[in-house]
């Protein structure tokens, strides 16, 4: 091998860039295949999960261009909201508060600015073909202004409220975070059995926030355990508070988890939260939006919950309440962004209105196309489990502010003007007066919008930002991972609905997760981590996408070292194949046949015919990793292993004998497939599809690859099976010659071989010269069989 893969990479990098080769320039004429992209964060460097998930969206937008399409596949930048802000909280220190909001905001702009520089050099690294010239972030003017004014949209529609109402916070990240953005995480904790007294007897409850006492509002049995019948009704009374709260009894209690009676607090978890909005309970706060014990909490006050949770087990212990404690382990409710259980509280937040919507939501999903079509499932299920409206305020600083203000004469709540977005409300005054009664004395909102609130409008986003909004929407294909259906998925449909009561786009194509050799999801604590820019180095981002290319769409997979060795060996074999075709053409100029005459040459054609037929079907599936395992079959087993081989002495033996026709149409059918296996592989390994086309002596070349025609092969010859039996023998000696224990170059004195007669004595020249055989001896036989003599 005489090729450096990762110079060579580098080198159509620039070239790419240099020639505008994926700039997107239609005209009312073209036929456009546009691509919401996801916007990766700038919080932290590129991984192995995105050198998985986005080369599949590239495979298709690559594939798309090349079969004529101009392709509208952007790029773009998440970077507002929660993710950027504890990665600058990370890299500076600088933690906001209400007296730094500005600083705090110019922080996150600088660094993101600089994070997005750094890392748009991964993303051509690993080979995406977006045009990288122009790209949007959500962070932007433009982005921000489409924000807000999809904002007053909803308020226009009657889809936007404000409220006192129970909202999810994790008081990690400090701020109220929606539905979609939890995650259940199997914990293992403490089960405690509490003893609670009922007219001087006692009644054993079991928990796992015993932390939550103070806030206890009753105790619940099921109506059909018959342990606690003669109990409902009745008071029970909390250890160490001393507070009596009702036994009532409910469907939803487990007469078989702990002791079969749960006290119910506000709001320990979403069940508490359930049963006191059905029996309108007491309200008792025992945490604030800090994760910190409050006055009700009595001896706990200003702990931590980790600490309450000690400190009360501890209490409790003291007095003789403690019956026993059990280790469990149980799902619990967490923050996906920083894996910390969430919190329940209630205060007043900004909802989008869409319980009432579910239905439209999961026939709006049936109205796309789901690649795999069983992803569809996960997001109907997730649409059937929604049980909140959308919390969409977060009480943090870099986000898209609220257009919103407030009366402090009146109440009155003021909403910008579309003219005058965006706006920050925190920073700029408003241009007009209460519309209510007439005051100047206005405060701003001061939370921010949720940052899905922006994500799910990025096909808006993206084709406005180029001025395509009106031509291309909706969209044709959205790519994205299984893991956020949920998150990005569902909230781009519900917006697209509630906005437009259309869909976002035609198709949704899903990706799986990325896990280790051993099936183990990767973590800094496991040591299992692998990095993309090792692996790049070592086998080439080729290798890289030839490993993302190995499962089907929706499917998992696991970073396996000989996966990313196939690949690179594929690599070299492409080059290694033109550098035999460039050797056995010497000096000669590729002439182009319409039809070709020596057999060999009509097999290889029909063989190409056939599998350039089942590319192009697996490809306008979307199933490229069939398409890949497919085209890999035939480039190594037919193209390489036999017509190369066989060409070898068929080129020789024409020159010798003056045949230049054979010769000049042997080394154009090679030159030509070679092109064609190229230009097939260009989607999944552009860089040395690259490589190969454009070294290649062949006429009508383009100025890339990636805009040439999709590879074609029409013809087909009847006589081709022929060749297809020869193979056959091939292979029979080839297997004849492993079982003498003899390699396949190493030349021997003697082979019989059995078969049809007619056609071995026909190509007995060609199997002795590609087989490296002294003397050939052919035996009539019904079937294909061989013996070597070394």
């Amino acid at each position: 091998m005489d090729i450096d893969i990762n110079q060579m990479e580098e080198k159509w990098i620039k070239y790419w860039d240099e020639n505008d080769i994926y700039r997107f320039e239609p005209d009312k004429r073209s036929r456009v295949f546009a691509i919401d992209t996801p916007p990766p964060t700038v919080s932290g460097k590129m991984h192995m999960g995105h050198s998985f998930s986005y080369p599949h969206i590239d495979f298709i937008a690559r594939y798309k261009r090349m079969r004529g399409y101009h392709v509208f596949f952007p790029w773009g930048f998440d970077d507002n909201g929660l993710p950027t802000e504890r990665y600058v909280e990370k890299e500076t220190g600088v933690k906001p508060n209400e007296n730094n909001v500005e600083e705090f905001i110019r922080l996150c702009k600088d660094l993101s600015e600089a994070s997005e520089k750094s890392l748009l050099e991964g993303w051509k690294r690993i080979g995406m073909s977006c045009y990288f010239k122009d790209y949007y972030v959500t962070s932007s003017p433009e982005s921000i202004r489409i924000s807000q004014s999809m904002f007053l949209d909803l308020v226009k529609k009657g889809r936007v409220y404000r409220d006192l109402a129970p909202s999810i916070r994790c008081p990690t990240c400090k701020t109220s975070i929606s539905q979609i953005e939890m995650k259940d995480q199997e914990m293992h904790t403490k089960l405690v059995y509490i003893n609670f007294s009922v007219e001087g007897k006692t009644l054993t409850i079991a928990t796992t926030r015993p932390e939550m006492l103070g806030s206890c509002v009753a105790v619940f049995v099921n109506p059909q355990d018959a342990r606690y019948s003669q109990l409902i009704g009745r008071e029970a009374t909390v250890p160490i508070f001393d507070r009596r709260v009702k036994i009532m009894a409910d469907d939803t209690v487990d007469m078989n988890f702990g002791t079969g009676a749960e006290m119910v607090c506000t709001f320990g978890d979403q069940n508490d939260l359930d049963l006191w909005k059905k029996y309108n309970l007491p309200l008792r706060m025992s945490i604030d939006k800090d994760g910190r014990m409050t006055d009700e909490a009595g001896p706990l006050k200003g702990m931590t919950i980790g600490d309450a949770r000690k400190k009360i087990v501890e209490l409790l212990k003291e007095q003789g309440y403690v019956v026993k404690e059990e280790s469990i382990k149980h799902s619990v409710n967490t923050h996906e962004r920083c894996g910390t259980p969430i919190e329940i509280f209630i205060e007043k937040q900004w909802f989008i209105k869409y319980l009432d919507m579910k239905d439209a939501f999961i026939d709006n999903g049936r109205r796309i196309e789901w690649i795999p079509d069983y992803m569809r499932v996960r997001y109907e299920n997730w649409v059937n489990g929604l049980k909140w409206d959308w919390l969409i305020s977060r009480q943090r600083y870099y986000g898209v502010p609220f257009p919103v203000w407030y009366c402090a004469d009146c109440g009155n709540t003021i909403y910008a003007d579309e003219k005058d977005l965006p706006v920050d409300p925190r920073i700029q005054k408003p241009s007009k007066k209460c519309d209510k009664c007439g005051s100047t004395n206005l405060v701003p909102e001061r939370d921010v919008m949720d940052t899905w609130a922006t994500s799910s409008l990025t096909p808006r986003i993206a084709l406005t930002h180029f001025g395509y909004f009106d031509r291309y929407y909706p969209e044709d294909l959205r790519g994205q991972g299984h893991d956020i259906i949920s998150f990005w998925a569902f909230t781009t449909i519900a917006r697209s609905k509630m906005h437009d009561d259309k869909i976002p786009w035609y198709k949704i194509m899903i990706s799986g997760n990325v896990y280790d050799m051993y099936g183990e999801k990767m973590s800094k604590s496991k040591g299992n981590i692998v990095d993309i820019y090792t692996v790049i180095e070592k086998y080439g981002a080729d290798a890289l996408r030839f490993w993302a290319s190995t499962v089907s769409q929706g499917d998992d997979i696991r970073i396996k070292d000989q996966d990313f060795t196939r690949g690179r060996r594929t690599v070299i074999k492409m080059y290694n194949a033109k550098k035999l075709i460039d050797i056995l053409k010497g000096q000669r100029t590729v002439r182009v046949f319409d039809d070709v005459k020596n057999p060999v040459n009509r097999w290889i054609l029909t063989e190409e015919s056939k599998i350039l037929e089942a590319l192009t079907e697996y490809m306008e599936n979307y199933e490229v990793a069939k398409a890949r395992t497919t085209l890999d079959t035939f480039f190594w087993n037919v193209f390489c292993d036999n017509y190369l081989e066989m060409i070898k002495p068929i080129v020789q033996r024409s020159s010798e004998s003056g045949n230049y026709d054979e010769v000049d149409e042997t080394l154009y059918t090679a030159s030509k497939v070679m092109l064609d296996v190229a230009k097939a592989y260009a989607p999944i390994m552009p860089f040395i599809s690259e490589e190969i086309y454009q070294t290649m002596d062949f006429p009508g070349r383009k100025i890339s690859v990636h805009v040439d025609s999709w590879s074609e092969e029409k013809r087909r010859y009847s006589d081709a099976d022929e060749v297809s039996y020869l193979v056959s023998v091939i292979d029979a000696v080839r297997s004849a010659k492993s079982n003498a224990k003899v390699s396949i170059g190493t030349r021997v004195k003697k082979a019989t071989i059995s078969g049809k007669r007619q056609t071995l004595e026909k190509y007995r020249d060609l199997i002795a010269a590609m087989l490296r055989i002294d003397d050939v001896e052919i035996f009539d036989g019904d079937t294909v069989g061989a013996t070597v003599f070394p």
